[in-house]
Order: C-alpha cells, then sequence, then structure tokens
C-alpha cells in the first residue's frame, strides 16, 4: 500500500478493539539517508533499485499482524497493533532498524545504506493520526544517523528540536567558524608540519562546547553537513597556504558514523578536486571507537582513500577499541597518542614505557607517532628522547583562527603578510 490516506486507514482500523474501546497502537517511521547522494553517486537507477528493496528489508523485521505502508520515496511507515506496552513497540522499532545491518544487495554489488527509525505510541504520544505521525516523524529526525538507529517520541522534542535548527542555521549560513592548531616536529619544535582544524560554534552566550554540538548532530543526522563544511574549509585554507608553504599538511576530523557511509570517500577526493589540492597533504583523522561498529564499511572507504595518496591517523590512541587488533588491516599513517598519557608523563615512569613503547611499535609499522596534549617543555624533551615524531599542544600552539594562522604562517615565510 502506498500514502498517507492508507496509512491513516491503517491505523484506523488498528484503534478498534474486539469490545468496542480504542486500542494502544505504535507508529514507526523507517526513512532512508541519503538517498540523492547515492543517486548522485552511482545513478537514478540504484536509488530506483532501493526504493523497491527498502520495504522489503523492513517487511522481513515485522509479525504477521503489522502493516506496511509506504508514504514517501524514501519512507516507509508501520502501524503496530496488540501492544502490551510501549516496550514491545522500542523493541519492534529496533528490530526494523538493526535489518539494515547488513549490506543491500543490488545486482553483484553489495551497499551499506543507513535509516533512521522513529516510533510513537498511541494515544500517549498523539491523541490522533495526525498528532501520533507528527510524534513519530520527528522521533524520526532525531535518531541517530546509523543502520542501527531509532529513537522514541519523547516529551522534550521541542528544546531538541529547536537546538536541532539551529545547528542546521550555523552549517547552512556559515556561522561556524574553523580553528587551526599547529602540529610540530618534535625534533625541530620550531618546524610546523601542519595543522589540526577545529570547528567551532560561536553564539551569543559564547561557543558551544564541540564535546555538545557533534553529538547533536550525529543525533540528528547532520554529520555529513558539518564534516563537508569542516573539510571544504579546511581545504580552503589549505590551498591558500600550499602557495607559499607545500609541504605543510592539514588534519580533519572524521566522525566514525559519515566514515561508515558508503558516500564518503567519493565526497572527499571531490572536495579535494575543488579546491585543487594534492591528496598528500590532506589527513584525516578518526577515533578508535569507528572500528567498534562497522568496522568493515570504515576499512573498505579508507583503503580508497588511502590508495590515492590521503593519509589516514588514528586519533586518540590507546583509549578506544582493542588498540593494536585492527592494524594489520587498517592503512594507518598516523598514530595520534591521546594526552592522557602525555600530561603526566613527566612524573610517571611507567607511563614513559608505556609511549616509547608505542613510539617503537608505530616506527616497526612504519607510521608516523603524533603525540598529544604536549603542554611544558620538559615533556617535549622526554618526548624527543623517547623517539617522537610529531608533538601538538598549547605548549607549541593553541588553535586559533584559521585566517590568522594563515596570516602568521605567510609572516614566518615572508616576515609580511
Amino acid at each position: 500500500m502506498i500514502g498517507l490516506h492508507a496509512l491513516r486507514q491503517e491505523f484506523d482500523r488498528a484503534i478498534q478493539s474486539d469490545n468496542g474501546d480504542v486500542a494502544p497502537v505504535g507508529l514507526v517511521i523507517a526513512r532512508l539517508q541519503r538517498l540523492r547522494d547515492l543517486e548522485l553517486l552511482y545513478g537514478h537507477e540504484l536509488g530506483d533499485s532501493l526504493y523497491h528493496a527498502m520495504p522489503e528489508r523492513v517487511r522481513e523485521a515485522l509479525r504477521p499482524g503489522d502493516k506496511l505502508v509506504r508514504i514517501g520515496e524514501a519512507d516507509c511507515a508501520v502501524v503496530f497493533c496488540n501492544l502490551r506496552s510501549r516496550n514491545h513497540l522500542e523493541l519492534a522499532a529496533g528490530r526494523i532498524a538493526r535489518s539494515f545491518s547488513d549490506p543491500v544487495e543490488i545486482g553483484d554489488r553489495k551497499f551499506r545504506v543507513r535509516v533512521a527509525v522513529g516510533a510513537a505510541y498511541f494515544p500517549s504520544d498523539g491523541q490522533d493520526f495526525d498528532a501520533l505521525l507528527m510524534a513519530a516523524d520527528r522521533a524520526c529526525a532525531r535518531a541517530v544517523n546509523n543502520q542501527y538507529s531509532y529513537e522514541m517520541h519523547r516529551s522534550d522534542a521541542s528544546a531538541t528540536q529547536y537546538e536541532h535548527e539551529r545547528l542546521v542555521q550555523a552549517i547552512r549560513q556559515n556561522e561556524l567558524q574553523l580553528y587551526l592548531q599547529p602540529i610540530h616536529s618534535a625534533r625541530s619544535p620550531e618546524k610546523i608540519v601542519a595543522f589540526e582544524s577545529l570547528a567551532r560554534w560561536p553564539t551569543e552566550g559564547g561557543f558551544v562546547p564541540p564535546n555538545v554540538f557533534i553529538p547533536m548532530a550525529e543525533r540528528g543526522g547532520l554529520i555529513q553537513d558539518l564534516t563537508m563544511w569542516s573539510l571544504h574549509s579546511s581545504l580552503r585554507l589549505l590551498s591558500q597556504w600550499l602557495e607559499f608553504a607545500p609541504d605543510i599538511s592539514v588534519s580533519v576530523n572524521i566522525s566514525p558514523l559519515f566514515a561508515a557511509d558508503p558516500v564518503f570517500p567519493d565526497l572527499v577526493l571531490r572536495a579535494m578536486g575543488i579546491w585543487n589540492v594534492p591528496p598528500e597533504r590532506l589527513v584525516l583523522e578518526i577515533t578508535e571507537t569507528a572500528f567498534a561498529e562497522n568496522a568493515d564499511a570504515v576499512i573498505d572507504g579508507m583503503m580508497t582513500l588511502k590508495r590515492s595518496g590521503v593519509s589516514i591517523a588514528i586519533d586518540d590512541f590507546g583509549t578506544g577499541y582493542a588498540s593494536f587488533a585492527y592494524l594489520k588491516d587498517f592503512p594507518v599513517s598516523e598514530l595520534k597518542i591521546d594526552q592522557v598519557f602525555i600530561r603526566t608523563l613527566l612524573h610517571r615512569q611507567r607511563l614513559q614505557h608505556l609511549v616509547g613503547s608505542m613510539i617503537d611499535m608505530s616506527h616497526r609499522l612504519g607510521i608516523t607517532a603524533v603525540a598529544e596534549g604536549v603542554e611544558d617543555q620538559k615533556t617535549l624533551e622526554v618526548l624527543e628522547s623517547l623517539g617522537c615524531d610529531f608533538v601538538q599542544g598549547y605548549h607549541l600552539g593553541r588553535p586559533m583562527l584559521g585566517e590568522t594562522a594563515v596570516a602568521q604562517l605567510q609572516t614566518r615565510y615572508f616576515g609580511t603578510t
């Protein structure tokens, strides 16, 4: 069945109990993410195939009495009757989300697609069909943007929606700011070898912390938009300093959610082409948590970029998922040793042995070792004695506006801006 009229009919039938009372009903919306991006990359035939494949995948997670209705090009809705509680609806929504954990086979190719799943429970989340549909749709919009994501309607939806809309506006109207923090050679600390780019969100009340707005972007399905803003802003500045500092790279942080997206490698390659920058000057930083889920998808995408000449760095190394275990498969260029190991390095001999082992292992694998969180000269000297390649931290340079960093870099080379 197709359309909102058909969905309304199924809802009306579901709320009629055998004894004439109004029965509890669940409504779930499953929304295919980034359909347009996939069509642009692989053609409209893929979009048409996914259009037909999506409801079949959803149907696999349903019971015989559940009613599936197609309500849009990328949306399906399911009406659940005979539910004993909200918990049973949440279990059903989770089943639908997990049904997309395996790739969708189209012809002889496999595509990892993502769905956002939102659920609402009648009558507590909406007193009629229209209110329930709106509640499910809002929950779907807030769902985390990966193939396991689903969310129930909740009472703070208006506040969450407001925050989401503010972030959408900040990204689309270029209200964010790009900061750059220098990365230095450990042996020659006066030498800058790269900049790490950092997105900042200024507001009237001050800066919104990254540990607030980045998870907000991931929950609200905006992480691709935020990451692409950061990537394009970074490459724009890189294209400027390459004119006088061609050996200095830029490092861009990549969300684990976006790294597993099948469109990710192509979008990165396209961005490099737009700004006409050589791939060997771009470093993509990804945390170890990327390997907790979707490791195969992340590795496939990063291998594509590595073959093009882009460098891959593991950020916050040593604090995440199964350290060392993935190095046999993953095309790593740099290991960025987390600052938790660096900040008390001077006072703990055990940490010095551990960090020294990390550096030694990196070199044996042909990987560059980078220490984060260097905040004093003595720590820098210890890291140099341990053979660390690059260092980063407040002792060497704080993050600054990207334009300011480029201007200062130009002054270092020419003595004037």
